[in-house]
């Protein structure tokens, strides 16, 4: 191999590029290009000069004349993170750990400030130059490896759809003769990766500190939610890309059904930046209601995103977001969703107040009394189906069919003006709230640390080159990855959360006691008041409110474009749109008709362009359901409550909830 296949760049080179920061522009300052170059036994060696800014990675192949041949772009928006790496041949660096900054580096800057895992380490970089401890001493490879991990777009064919695909950009620094060296320049084209990454994200996602390091995630994890592999999913799927992209997080076990409420309710949660549920619909349910339940909701909600990873039955949320924001779901909708975790990005989100005659909740996704509720419901006697249980039991109500009486009034509403008073009222309340971050962790587990023990890290065979694209995922490197952890994600790590640990929060004496009150408080709902008369009290036809009465086959109003992965069944809807759709089935619809109704929701063109004689689709900002008859079913966001008279109202852009870039 010729000696210039041994090297990046000439130190000489190098260090003409070397500028003071002072003098260059605050964005181009940031900026890094350099000249790379490739050794295919097959393909023979290429020179490629590789520039990060503002807009991603942008590779070009020059030919020996110095045109460029080739330009490939990697799009900051799907970059994640990226890692620095020591080279294969000496064992001492790689028992110490693969990245200058890993945890399983006793020299680590992670390590050192890991004393309060709370507290932000004070080192900006986490691939820091504390490696020069560690310099190889042995004559080995002194070259630093820098991977960057990103996931894009791919097409297998023609006929597939789009789908995230993870690539590596492996960039090999060996311009200099010392490892001290070259793990400074690899360490300066991180930097300014994160840089720009940063960037990208809100206010909210990042701490105030000198090194603005991403801020806490609290995650909440049903086990029991779908087919009861939420864990596995968790660890498997997403652990992985939260590490690829250094976000810390603490992770909690739902132990029993209102787990995430009594949490949510009574917690300090000025550590996190987002709630996260690990589950199905009726978990993200618990959450909404839980922040709703605080007497300081108002402060909580503008400065706390929402997210969920889809392991439940129905996922009607992950769809409507990734429906949204055309992201691709169906190939692989947990990464899809993961990614939008640590996207950095949020929307505003409308949510609705229920009216019960005991009680208020909040909904986020629809209101049922009817036919799909009564699916909803009573297929849970065959759960162990999965999502399949909803249609089977479809084909058996269908076949089954009741109708049921009662009296509908509603409000009509007015896109234009509730989309822009929410999204206007909303941005003003966002300018006069700054977020704020506290030190000060709620976890108190008084527990040792858990030990990690971390496998020796060397340079992969397959990723030798200087400078490489690899579209396919290599399961070695990929459960290499999976174990390197930032400095505050040492507790959060999957394989630190143990069923004692789980045990000792439920019999914390100050959270005991603030769940029992929270009970018998359930409810005191806060959440802003109400503007409709009392469900007791009649409804004015001055004010505007219109009626349906009769014999229904079913009643069910939504918020969001799915009630499930293959639901589509409010087309029209948007996240903040300040919008309820309310359908309407009158008794009497045939069976073919309603069999073609229920069948074209998969593909969203079951609604009738204009109002039929058994069908209607009403965009209400309100609605009040008063049942004739004294049995039935009735479901907010999947979940069944008492059966009665209701009330909803549309609250326009009250939360946050995150979405892809």
């Amino acid at each position: 191999m010729s000696e210039s296949l041994d090297k990046t760049t000439s130190p000489s080179s190098a260090s003409s590029r070397a500028t003071p920061r002072g003098a260059e522009d605050a964005d181009e300052g940031h900026d890094v290009s350099d000249t790379f170059y490739t050794s295919q036994r097959k393909k023979g060696s290429h020179v490629f000069r590789v520039r990060l800014d503002a807009t991603g990675f942008t590779l070009q192949r020059e030919s020996p004349g110095g045109s460029i041949v080739k330009e490939q772009h990697v799009r900051i928006s799907d970059i994640v993170g990226a890692r620095c790496m020591r080279p294969k041949k000496s064992r001492r660096l790689a028992m110490s750990g693969a990245c200058a900054c890993s945890s399983g580096n006793p020299n680590s800057p992670a390590i050192s400030a890991s004393g309060d895992h709370h507290r932000p380490a004070t080192t900006p970089s986490k691939c820091s130059t504390n490696s020069r401890d560690n310099i190889p001493s042995d004559g080995g490879d002194v070259s630093a490896f820098l991977y960057v991990f990103a996931y894009v777009l791919k097409k297998r064919s023609l006929r597939s759809e789009l789908h995230r695909e993870r690539t590596v950009l492996t960039l090999r620094f060996r311009s200099f003769d010392t490892f001290e060296d070259n793990m400074r320049e690899a360490d300066r084209w991180y930097r300014s990766l994160r840089w720009q990454l940063h960037r990208t994200l809100e206010e909210i996602f990042v701490a105030p500190t000198v090194d603005e390091r991403r801020r806490r995630v609290l995650v909440l994890l049903n086990p029991k939610s779908g087919s009861g592999d939420a864990r596995e999913v968790f660890n498997m799927h997403v652990t992985p890309v939260l590490n690829e992209a250094e976000v810390p997080y603490d992770l909690y076990v739902t132990k029993h059904s209102n787990f995430a409420i009594e949490f949510l309710s009574t917690r300090c949660l000025d550590a996190w930046c987002c709630v996260v549920a690990v589950g199905g619909d009726g978990l993200f349910h618990e959450i909404v209601n839980g922040l709703l339940q605080r007497q300081d909701w108002a402060h909580v909600l503008p400065h706390l995103a929402l997210g969920i990873i889809p392991c439940g039955s129905g996922n009607g949320l992950a769809r409507s977001i990734a429906h949204c924001y055309n992201e691709p779901y169906f190939s692989k909708p947990v990464l899809g969703a993961a990614l939008t975790v640590i996207s950095g990005r949020s929307s505003p989100m409308d949510v609705v107040r229920v009216q019960l005659q005991s009680r208020s909740l909040y909904s986020f996704l629809s209101i049922g009394w009817g036919l799909i509720s009564d699916v909803d419901i009573e297929s849970e006697r065959i759960r162990v189906l999965g999502y399949q249980r909803f249609t089977v039991w479809t084909l058996y109500r269908l076949v089954n069919l009741r109708t049921y009486n009662g009296k509908i009034s509603y409000l009509l509403t007015d896109h234009e003006v509730s989309s822009t008073h929410s999204a206007t009222g909303y941005a003003a309340q966002r300018r006069m709230q700054s977020s704020r971050s506290c030190n000060t962790h709620i976890d108190m587990l008084n527990g040792p640390a858990p030990i990690y023990h971390s496998s020796a890290e060397y340079l992969p065979q397959e990723f030798a080159d200087v400078i490489s694209l690899e579209t396919s995922i290599n399961q070695s490197f990929r459960s290499r990855c999976d174990s390197w952890l930032s400095g505050g994600s040492r507790r959060s790590f999957y394989y630190s959360i143990s069923e004692s640990i789980y045990h000792s929060l439920a019999d914390e004496s100050e959270f005991a006691g603030l769940a029992a009150a929270s009970l018998e408080n359930r409810q005191q709902n806060y959440g802003p008041a109400s503007e409709l008369p009392d469900l007791s009290e009649p409804l004015s036809e001055d004010q505007g409110w219109l009626v349906e009465e009769g014999e229904f086959v079913m009643m069910h109003a939504v918020y969001q474009t799915h009630l499930g992965i293959d639901c589509h069944f409010a087309p029209k809807a948007q996240l903040n749109d300040g919008t309820i759709y309310l359908i309407l089935i009158r008794a009497g619809i045939s069976r073919p008709h309603l069999l073609s109704f229920l069948y074209n929701m998969s593909s969203g063109t079951h609604l009738p362009e204009a109002h039929d004689d058994h069908v209607k689709v009403l965009p209400v900002r309100a609605f009040r359901l008063e049942p004739y008859d004294n049995h039935g079913i009735i479901t907010v966001d999947g979940e069944r409550v008492e059966f009665g008279p209701l009330q909803a109202e549309v609250l326009p852009g009250i939360a946050r909830v995150m979405v892809p870039k």
